[in-house]
Parts: C-alpha cells; structure tokens; sequence
C-alpha cells in the first residue's frame, strides 16, 4: 500500500522494492541508454567545454581510478566517472526528455546507475530495471515540482534528477526502503541547478546531471554508513517542493505508483537543441517546401509556442536573435528554425552557423508568440503573406505518440558514435546496447565504452 502520509518513503520503498514492469519499458530504457552512449561520446571528444570538465575532475581527484567515462580512455574515480557521464550526457542538449516530469531523466540517472554497475556488477536486466525507476522517482519529482520550478529559476533535471539517480544507483547496491529513503533524505540538501546559466551561456547547464549524479552516490555512501537523512526530504513542510515550487502538486508523486509508469512518457531528441524548440523545428522542415528555394530565404515567419516554451526559448532577446554560443543557439528558437528553413536540417553542425549572416538576416524576420492552448514543445508555423502556409506540430518527433524508431534512432547513435570508435565498433557496441536486457554482466558491457577497451 502506498505511504501517503510519508511520499517519499513511498517512493524509497518503490525503488527498493518488487516491480511489475511492462516489457515496452524494458524496450524504451535500452533505447535511451543506446541513445545516451552516442551523444555522451561525441560530446566527450567533440565538444569545447570537454577538456575544461576534464581537467576539473581530476583536479578533484588526481590519482582515482577503476571507472569508465563513455568514449574516455583510462579511468576515474567512481564520483569523478559519474559527474562526467552525466556532463557529457547533457552538453549537446541531445539526451531524453519527459514531458510529464519536464526534465531529462537519462542523463542524471543513467550516469549514477553506470558507475553503481560498474562497482556491484549484475545482469544487465537489473542494470534496466534500476534504471527505469530511476526514470520514474525522478520524473514524478519533477512533475510534483511542476513548470513553476523553472518561473523560480530552477532547472528541475538537477533538482530532481539527483533523486532517481539516488533510487538507481540505490536499488543496485542492494539498499532497503529505509536506507534508501535516507539517501533521498540527504539528497534534499544536496539537489541543485539554476537556471541563471540563460544569461550568457554559461556550461552551469551542462554540468547540472553531473552534479546530480555524483552527489548521489554521496548521499547513497553517507546512508549505507548509517548517517541518518531528513524524513519526507520530497513533500514534508521545508521540503524539496515547498522550496522549489510556486505550484506543488504532491499527489504526482503517489498516484498510481508501481502500476502507471510515467517513465514511458520519456521522448528520445531527434535534434541537438532545447525540447521547447523541436515543434518549430519540426514545423519548419515540415513547411519549408511548400516555398520555391528562391524564396525561402526572403520569408517572414510567424511561429506560435507555449508559454512556457515562449518563456525559455522564445523571448526576443539578443542572445537568441543573434546567439554567439552554443548553449545560447541551443535555447533559440529563432536560431533553431532559421537553420532548419534554410539548410533543411537541425544537427550539431548547425552551430557552425552561428554568427552567419544568412541566419541572423531570417532570424531578424521571426516574430514568436505564445498561446495557452499550446502545451509543452507545441508549436505552429506559417509563412507571412502567404495564406494557407501553415503546419501545426501538437506533438514533435521522438515522443512516445511520434517514435523515431530505432531504425532512426541507430542512425543518429551511428552518426555521434562512429566518429569515436569507429564504424565497425560503433554498430557492435549498438547492437550490445540494444540487447542490454541479456548481458550477463552489466560491468563488462560498461567497460566496453571505454575508447581503448
């Protein structure tokens, strides 16, 4: 029965406990692991921020080792392994998202259950199962937390994404509910992550699942040892969603635990930018056609978003109109649809457009607006002056309703990993990946991620 004086010993007692887990679940959690190793590689050897990340964690530790980094060679300290893979998960702004939770559930989670793998070993079942309630804790916390978290400044895969990393990484260490929920209740003192980086594109954003997912396994190390943890660390009265929210909704973190996973409402990114942005995107490579080629770069675009969607990446500021930075291009949608109409693509290339004047020329001729029916990354697009030049996108590409299938979803991972590994290595790690559920050792299959594995 669910504890709904204490949710969040509800919760510890969930993720330590027997499941029922559908078989699709156990499908879509392979799928984000597989699409978490292509991007996470890629941002470890590709992005400009990797060596700063680097260099920052060895700092910390200098002579840790024994953990892998996804497309690192060597090895780190298992705290130093996880803020890594949890950064490099979140640089390109490519990893899962879950609408219902409003946040990114893999890179926080996945990086802590990868490190707690690694140290335990197990069957690679039991790595997916621990993952998926990970997914789950962590997307009903950021539902309870709810979009007014972000209204406060809060950027909720940090805030809550450190609780399903506790509940993953937990589970794999074998904790019980109460230990568990003393981890969780350490981890309210812990869980973190401004959104103050909009202002000039810092890589705060970047870091924040790394943060998380090292700070769990601090808060999982501190409970094993018998520290105890605040109770009701979630739902109690100076708790985490009396701090975080202007609008908690508490009965998010109960209702139909254990039989309604949330976490099948996870979405897989078909583009490398903020989810806001993929419904514009998708409507401009939608509509893009119905306009001769000579024309299409004179248009004016009206584009219509939610008021969320308008609040993060629709404001008419200069950092999105005319972006200098990736994480600023990221939250654009200005900069985002302008390379979408114009190239017929939105990639990790499309950054190489940035500061180009073709680009800022269209973006200039962009007017955004919001309406309250639009929900979440919705969005419409229409061409000014041409009537009947129109798309709507209620839902974008990747979401449950709208799968990129893993025909689709192997080709992005190909297209991040291969550059890494190289060709042959890259599909023999996505077809390991894809079979995870049979891995007989979860520890041996994350090793292999390692560049000189």
């Amino acid at each position: 029965m669910t504890n709904t004086t204490d949710p969040t010993r509800a919760l510890a007692d969930f993720a330590a406990g027997p499941l029922t887990m559908p078989d699709d679940l156990i499908g879509l959690i392979e799928e984000c692991v597989l699409d978490l190793a292509g991007h996470s590689a890629f941002a470890a050897r590709f992005a400009e921020s990797s060596p700063a990340f680097r260099d920052g964690v060895r700092a910390i530790d200098p002579t840790g080792g024994g953990f892998t980094v996804i497309g690192e060679a060597g090895s780190y300290a298992q705290g130093q392994a996880a803020l890594l893979n949890g950064a490099f998960a979140h640089t390109m702004d490519f990893d899962d998202t879950n609408v219902y939770g409003v946040l990114h559930p893999g890179a926080p989670v996945i990086a802590a259950a990868l490190a707690a793998a690694e140290a335990v070993d197990t069957r690679g079942r039991a790595l997916l199962e621990a993952v998926a309630v990970g997914y789950e804790v962590a997307s009903r916390i950021g539902a309870a937390l709810g979009e007014s978290a972000y209204d406060r400044g809060f950027h909720v895969t940090g805030v809550a994404g450190i609780f399903g990393a506790v509940a993953a990484a937990g589970r794999l260490r074998g904790l019980d509910g109460t230990r568990l929920d003393a981890a969780f209740g350490l981890a309210g003192s812990l869980a973190g992550g401004s959104m103050q980086y909009l202002e000039n594109g810092a890589w705060n954003k970047r870091l924040h699942p790394g943060f998380a997912a090292q700070a769990a396994l601090m808060a999982l190390g501190f409970a094993q040892a018998g520290v105890a943890g605040a109770r009701d660390a979630v739902a109690g009265r100076f708790g985490l969603l009396a701090g975080h929210s202007n609008q908690p909704r508490p009965e998010r973190l109960t209702d139909g635990l254990g039989r309604d996973w949330v976490a099948r409402q996870t979405g897989i990114k078909p583009y490398p930018s903020c989810r806001l942005t993929h419904g514009a995107v998708d409507a401009a490579l939608a509509l893009r056609a119905q306009v001769p080629d000579a024309e299409r770069a004179a248009v004016s675009l009206a584009v219509t978003l939610s008021p969320k969607g308008f609040d993060i990446v629709g404001e008419p500021l200069a950092a999105k109109i005319a972006p200098r930075n990736i994480v600023d291009g990221q939250f654009s949608v200005y900069f985002q649809v302008a390379c979408a109409w114009l190239d017929g693509r939105a990639d990790w290339q499309s950054y190489e457009r940035l500061g180009d004047p073709a680009v800022e020329a269209l973006a200039r001729r962009i007017r955004v607006d919001a309406d309250a029916q639009l929900k979440g990354p919705a969005a419409r697009l229409r061409v000014v002056g041409l009537p009947g030049v129109q798309v709507d996108v209620p839902v974008p590409a990747g979401e449950p309703s709208t799968p990129l299938g893993r025909a689709r979803l192997t080709q992005k991972y190909l297209s991040l990993a291969t550059p890494v590994y190289g060709e042959a290595r890259a599909h023999g790690l996505a077809e390991r990946l894809l079979s995870l559920r049979d891995a007989p050792s979860a520890a041996a299959l994350v090793r292999s991620l390692r560049t000189d594995a």
